[in-house]
């Protein structure tokens, strides 16, 4: 449950000005999904960082998320991980936003969740298929 402080906080820093998206540059399915988003019209200025850069080990460690999942955090420090980081990168875009709202309500996040976790279960595969490298999520370090 958020204070009041921490309420009136979040709605004072909403929205985001800038979105920091972590992806995992060793995979051609997260590749071409980064790809997909850097060309969207979006309303908030995404940058993007693939998770082998120095920088997210120095800026981000503290979250080691961005070692197996997908991550996206704003310039206050929020984060979100997985399948609510597709859905706040879904935000982000002017096409996709009023689609991130009905996968964020309650009769379709749970669906978000299990496509988002298939899909990274089985990302070396779809990568496989994609005919680029194939990205091993088992070799990957699992957060702390």
């Amino acid at each position: 449950m958020l204070s009041v402080t921490e309420a009136e906080r979040l709605v004072h820093d909403w929205p985001p000005a800038r979105l920091h998206v972590v992806y995992d540059d060793q995979c051609e399915l997260r590749r071409r999904c980064r790809h997909w988003l850097s060309v969207q019209s979006t309303d908030v200025e995404l940058r993007f960082l693939a998770s082998s850069q120095p920088e997210v080990k120095e800026r981000y460690g503290d979250l080691r998320w961005y070692e197996i999942e997908l991550m996206v955090i704003d310039d206050h420090g929020r984060a979100w991980i997985g399948p609510q980081a597709f859905i706040i990168a879904l935000w982000a875009t002017r096409r996709w936003r009023s689609m991130s709202y009905r996968l964020s309500g309650d009769a379709f996040t749970p669906l978000a969740e299990r496509f988002f976790h298939a899909l990274t279960a089985n990302r070396a595969t779809v990568s496989g298929l994609l005919g680029g490298h194939r990205c091993d999520s088992e070799t990957r370090a699992r957060p702390m």
